[in-house]
């Protein structure tokens, strides 16, 4: 976590994005998206989704969760808003709302190919059911203008996700219950843990671009 948050608060103070500026949205939007995941969280460790190997924790838990998964969530999403930041900062001009609507309606199709593989996997299911619900809903309020910057960081952050999450799975750190999930493993990562934090950061994003635009009017 030290290694995932060092590098975005370092360049936080880049005059072009100066995103220590934005702290306030930061918090708008982490906060009721990271509330919602650490319940989510609390609910699959409770069912055996996934657990935690004690050997790799500093043995502090509340509410069924190590210390180290709520920090998780407030180092991570910082990490990924910055990415998000970053490339609004410098390519203005890299988005198309054809593109992003390419790509809404591949992830539905994919969503809807991982579910109709076993609807009883707990895993695949709420994901990828969250996901399909979360893009509809955004696309019928038509608020979608952050879709093709919030694609492109996620594309960018798959890197250093794969990196962070290869040691956390690899250990491992956190142990997949398998049969609640499709048993699709990239390296040593669930398949399903890429979508996880591909809704994270839309749900982040689009809150992080609501409270903006609210206050600027």
């Amino acid at each position: 976590m030290a290694f995932t948050l060092c590098g975005p608060l370092i360049l936080s103070f880049d005059k072009k994005v100066a995103f220590y500026k934005d702290w306030k949205f930061y918090l708008w939007s982490m906060i009721p998206t990271s509330i919602f995941y650490i319940l989510w969280d609390i609910i699959k460790t409770h069912t055996h989704v996934w657990s935690f190997n004690s050997k790799y924790l500093l043995g502090i838990n509340f509410i069924n969760l190590p210390l180290e998964e709520y920090l998780f969530f407030l180092v991570v999403p910082y990490a990924c808003l910055f990415i998000y930041a970053c490339i609004k900062s410098y390519f203005p001009l890299a988005k198309s709302n054809r593109a992003s609507q390419v790509i809404s309606i591949t992830l539905i199709l994919i969503s809807a190919i991982a579910i109709a593989q076993d609807p009883t996997h707990a895993y695949t299911s709420s994901t990828f059911g969250l996901l399909t619900i979360t893009i509809i809903a955004l696309h019928t309020k038509k608020f979608t203008h952050h879709l093709s910057h919030t694609y492109l960081a996620w594309i960018i952050a798959l890197l250093p996700m794969a990196f962070v999450n290869g040691i956390l799975t690899g250990n491992p750190v956190v142990i997949y219950d398998d049969t609640e999930n499709l048993g699709i493993r990239i390296g040593t990562i669930p398949f399903e843990d890429f979508f996880y934090n591909l809704l994270y950061m839309i749900w982040m994003i689009s809150l992080f671009e609501y409270f903006k635009q609210r206050t600027q009017k």
